[in-house]
Formats: structure tokens, C-alpha cells, sequence
């Protein structure tokens, strides 16, 4: 599975009244695999009637962002491109490799891996019917060329971090000292099924998917070659035209909307069960109504918003998994230096100090916001790693509950005091103020605005909008991505890999550390979850929770909520899975009945 990639909206931002009624920390049975439940929810839909051959599957994707196609895994970073794109994968992992449900690699996929712990190597070794959609067999050059995509600057991927370079001769690649990546080699050559890493350290997460110290996807190297790297992310080739190796290949995409797909006639696996999958976008609002009409046969990622409509209908399953997902606040403290690919912490703001960040956090009803909005389908995050985690996860920290008298207190022995009217905080002469980049993304998300902003006045603190608007999530990526951004406080949400090391979401050398917060204690931290000192799960465990703590203590980010994904399913549809290990859901899927269940 991908490292991790951006949500458009956030799940807290969801409209619903009343109470809760899928408690969040319900006990998963069965973890997360098919047959298995979060809370009261199953996770696959069951349904022993015999499939219609001939059909279409209509699916959709809850959103009001029109999505960017990207084919090319290092390219993207966006989710709802990343789910949307499902049928033309190989397996739910979105991985060459073949997992099970605890994100652990298995044998069977697409590609196999092995490792030599004394010789510090892998070996990756491709199937020999593993093809592209154009019948090109897929080879050793192949997946290098995603190296390639990472590691030079021209391409404009977004996924060169810290974990990169401990493949021999990245760095040095990456830095345009070398003109090919030394420590990547082909035993039967480039056209070949069998590529041999060799790495600085072995890592204790080597086994799990999502590692983020080698990939798991591969690039046509014959179909793109010929692009100039800077053209490559907007060329047709990875936009519209893309060479797959999935059960399904799109025969049409609109850019935004939909993507029309086709069967995969060079597929490696079982033959798929449709004539064709259409799987568009619709708006969170109008997911109740298309799914009691039978518009969608499945409609992913649903709103919270229409959880109650929906579990009143009839027609309809509900199918929920527990997220690999995080809400958080970030703080900009610094900048993004493209040119030493770094992190530097040197803006002068109030937000340096720890207190400041601090205070900010205790003064959010996060709690309140989730209990009426989300149906007890999100829950406020505790730490940076999710619930989902549960080995990993330190449920002894209680993050940041609202607490108005410890956020005031933080602010008096920051020094600042209140003005004579006792409405804002000064120090110095200046008011204590900051802009607020909040996105757009769903019904509630300006009541969820400046609902933090009422309670940031609270404690003195005087919070404005960027801009007096919120931003859509395609501004929103504009504005952060710039080296200097001009904002103080905002909010993301990632949809995360399988593993949980963090090293490509905040290192220093990480381009998604939006914050640009660094210290030689992160660093080591984040090294110590992947060290190779770290080689039992009790010592990985401890080296979690002590990186969980720390940011617990600096507040660099502050964690915002978890949350469970669901989705209605027509009662014609068979074969439909959540579980996170269901390699072959997308060859098995179909139908059973030409017209949805109304």
C-alpha cells in the first residue's frame, strides 16, 4: 500500500444531529478481515445468489472535489484518485505485493520479495505472465523506473524522503552525482523478472506493505519513456491513457468525474465477472437519495452526513472498515527547501513556542464537533497513530481534550496577557492572531470553521480565515505546497499506508511535513521506529510509543480524529469486501440481478 495520500474533505465536517450509533471503539471481531465486523457493521456484504454475466457495476465516490487523474502511484497524492483507480490494481493493497489483513506480505501477488538480512538485500521477482494492458510483458525495468520518478526532482514526485535514500545510491541519484541508482540490479537483465535491492539497514517494517522504504508499484517504462520528466504528470500517458495491470483497464476517463472501465484481457488472475465498472463522483448530499433510487450499486467513502438516511433503507447493505485515516492541525513554523530537498523551522512566529501550540489544542471541542456531526463514526484522535495500530497505538495518552482553563494557562506563562476589554491576548504591543486556511469539502465545514474559531477567541486568541473563505481542496494543495506559505494553522487528513512509521509524513527531508517543523529529537525518534535495533514487535512497540509521546509533548501537529469508512451496497451486488486483505475483490465482484434492487 502507498505511503499515504491526501483526503479531500474531512470526516469531522460531516452534517448529522443526535447521538452516536456505531460507537468508534467498538471491538472489531475477526480483525479486519472478510466475515469480520467493526462495531455492528459487517465488513463484506454476503450474498449467495448466481451472478448475471453481461453487466455494468456502477460505483461513486462521495465527494464535492473533482479528482485529478494520475496513473503513476509516485505521482499522485490524492485519495480519491488512489481509490477510484481500484479496479485497475492487482490486489486491495494497491501493492505489487499480496497482503493479509494485518498489512503483512504474502506470497501469490503480482511480484514476490525476499530478503537476505546478512547481504542486506531484497529480491524482487515479477511473475512471468504478470503483463500490461497493452500485452507488454511487465519487466525489471519496470519497477526501477519508479526509483527513477522518485528520486529525480524533474519528475515532480512528491514521495523523495529520509526513507528513500536508504537504498544504495538514491541519494546520490537524487542529487544528480550519479546517473543511475547503483544499488538496484537485474540478475537475468533489464527485460527481465527479477530485481535485486540493496540497502544501507534492514528495517523491522520490511515485511509489512506500506513500508516506504521500497516500492510497490511499477511504471511502464516502454509506454513513457520518450516524455520529458517534467511533462510526465500531465502527459495523457499517466493522466488519461494509462497502461494498467489490474482485472480492469479504463477505457475512458473524465478528468474530475468518472472513469468507464473495461476487462483486462491480459490480466495475470481470474477473469473478472463485468462487462464493465463505471465509477464516478457524486455529491455528499445527494448519497441517500442515488443510493434508495438504486443510481449506485456501491458508493464508497459515503458522509457521515447520510449515515441515518441510509441505514433506514431497505435496498441497501452497509459494508464499514476501521480507517487507516488521520485528521490533524498543523502548524507552519518554517519552509520546504526544494533545492537540499529539507525542512528548515524558521519562521518568526508566535507558534514556535510549544505553549502557544499547546494552548491552541486544548481550546478545540473536537469531542462536541464529532459527537454532533460524525454518528459516532469518528473519534477524537489520542495520538498520531491510529486505533487501527492497535499494537503500536498507546492508548495511555489522552491527546488534547477541550480544556479552556489549561489552554488560558499556557497563554499567561507564555506572557500574554489580555487587553483592557479582556476580548484578545497581547504581548508586546501585538495581538495574538493567526490566518486559518480551512478547507471545503463538505455541508458543515464552515460551522466547523468558525465554530474553532469562537473557540480560539475564547482564550484570547484572534483567528481570521485565509482569505475570509475556506479554501477547496485543490487551492487548499496549492497553498501549502508553496515553499513560504502564508498561513498559520490548517487542516489535513491522510488516508495512511499500512504501516505505520511516520519517517515520509514528517521527516525532515519529508515534502509532506507541511509544517516544516524539524529537531535532532524527531529525527532520532522517527530513526527509531525503523532502526534495525527495533527487530522484535515489543521493541518496535516501545520505540512507537515513545515517538507518540514526543509529539504529544511538542505539539508540532495536534491530532484531530479517527474514523470508520462505510459504504452501501445494492442487495444485487455479490462478492463485495472491505477487508483489507482481499487480494482478488475486484476480479470476484459482480452482480445478481440486470436492475439494481429499488
Amino acid at each position: 500500500m502507498s505511503k499515504g495520500k491526501w483526503i479531500a474533505g474531512l470526516a469531522a465536517v460531516a452534517v448529522l444531529g443526535g447521538g452516536g450509533y456505531y460507537a468508534y471503539h467498538q471491538a472489531q471481531t475477526k480483525g479486519n478481515e472478510t466475515g469480520g465486523k467493526v462495531g455492528k457493521l459487517d465488513i463484506a456484504y454476503q450474498n449467495d445468489k448466481s451472478l448475471v454475466k453481461g453487466q455494468n457495476l456502477k460505483m461513486a465516490y462521495a465527494t464535492e472535489t473533482p479528482f485529478k487523474p494520475q496513473w503513476d502511484m509516485q505521482l499522485s497524492d490524492d485519495a480519491i484518485m488512489a481509490k477510484m483507480s481500484h479496479p485497475s490494481l492487482p490486489n486491495a493493497a494497491e501493492s505489487l505485493f499480496n497482503v493479509d489483513n494485518e498489512f503483512k506480505i504474502e506470497d501469490g501477488g503480482p511480484a514476490e520479495i525476499c530478503f537476505d538480512k546478512e547481504a542486506k538485500t531484497a529480491t524482487v521477482t515479477l511473475r512471468d505472465d504478470l503483463k500490461w494492458s497493452d500485452g507488454h510483458s511487465v519487466t525489471a525495468k519496470d519497477y526501477e523506473f519508479e526509483y527513477e520518478i522518485v528520486a529525480n526532482p524533474a519528475y515532480g514526485s512528491s514521495r523523495w524522503s529520509s526513507s528513500s535514500e536508504n537504498l544504495v545510491g538514491m541519494k546520490e541519484y537524487h542529487e544528480g552525482k550519479a546517473d543511475r541508482i547503483s544499488g538496484i540490479s537485474f540478475p537475468d537483465g533489464e527485460n527481465g523478472k527479477t530485481i535485486k535491492l540493496q540497502f544501507k539497514e534492514m528495517k523491522p517494517g520490511f515485511n509489512t506493505s506500506g513500508n516506504g522504504y521500497y516500492l510497490e508499484s511499477v511504471a511502464p517504462y516502454h509506454y513513457l519513456k520518450d516524455i520529458k520528466p517534467e511533462k510526465l504528470a500531465s502527459d495523457e500517458r499517466t493522466t488519461t491513457k494509462p497502461l494498467v495491470i489490474g482485472p480492469y483497464k479504463p477505457a475512458k476517463v473524465v478528468a474530475g468525474e468518472s472513469i468507464y472501465y473495461v476487462p483486462n484481457k491480459y490480466y495475470f488472475g481470474e477473469k473478472p465477472k463485468l462487462k464493465s465498472i463505471t465509477y464516478t463522483t457524486v455529491a455528499p448530499t445527494k448519497v441517500a437519495a442515488a443510493a434508495k433510487a438504486g443510481k449506485y450499486d456501491v458508493v464508497t467513502d459515503s458522509p457521515n452526513s447520510t449515515f441515518k438516511q441510509i441505514k433506514q433503507l431497505d435496498n441497501v447493505k452497509i459494508t464499514g472498515q476501521q480507517d487507516l485515516y488521520i485528521s490533524l492541525m498543523y502548524f507552519n513554523l518554517g519552509e520546504y527547501d526544494k533545492q537540499k530537498s529539507e525542512n528548515i523551522q524558521n519562521r518568526k512566529t508566535p507558534l514556535q513556542d510549544v505553549r502557544v501550540r499547546k494552548a491552541l489544542g486544548y481550546a478545540r471541542n473536537v469531542d462536541q464537533v464529532n459527537k454532533k456531526f460524525s454518528n459516532g463514526l469518528s473519534q477524537r484522535a489520542t495520538t498520531l497513530i491510529p486505533t487501527v495500530f492497535k499494537d503500536y497505538h498507546d492508548d495511555s495518552l489522552k491527546g488534547y481534550p477541550e480544556d479552556l482553563d489549561k489552554a488560558n494557562q499556557l497563554l499567561d506563562d507564555a506572557g500574554y496577557k489580555w487587553d483592557k476589554d479582556k476580548k484578545f491576548r497581547l504581548k508586546d504591543g501585538k495581538r495574538l492572531s493567526f490566518t486559518y486556511l480551512a478547507r471545503s469539502g463538505g455541508p458543515n465545514s464552515e460551522a466547523v470553521a468558525q465554530n474553532y474559531i469562537q473557540q480560539w477567541k475564547k482564550i484570547g486568541v484572534d483567528v481570521h480565515l485565509y482569505k475570509d473563505r475556506l479554501a477547496d481542496f485543490n487551492s487548499w494543495l496549492e497553498i501549502t505546497d508553496s515553499p513560504k506559505g502564508d498561513w498559520d494553522i490548517t487542516d489535513g487528513a491522510w488516508s495512511l499506508s499500512s504501516d505505520p512509521s511516520q519517517m515520509d509524513l514528517f521527516s525532515k527531508a519529508a515534502p509532506y511535513n507541511l509544517g516544516h517543523f524539524t529537531s535532532p529529537e524527531l529525527t532520532a525518534k522517527l530513526k527509531a521506529v525503523d532502526s534495525p535495533k527495533a527487530d522484535t514487535p515489543k521493541k518496535r512497540a516501545q520505540a512507537f510509543k515513545d515517538y507518540q509521546a514526543y509529539m504529544q509533548k511538542q505539539a508540532y501537529v495536534i491530532p484531530t480524529s479517527y474514523n470508520i469508512s462505510y459504504a452501501p451496497v445494492n442487495k444485487r451486488v455479490a462478492n463485495w469486501s472491505m477487508a483489507y486483505g482481499d487480494d482478488d475483490l475486484w476480479a470476484k465482484i459482480g452482480v445478481t440481478a440486470k436492475q439494481p434492487v429499488k
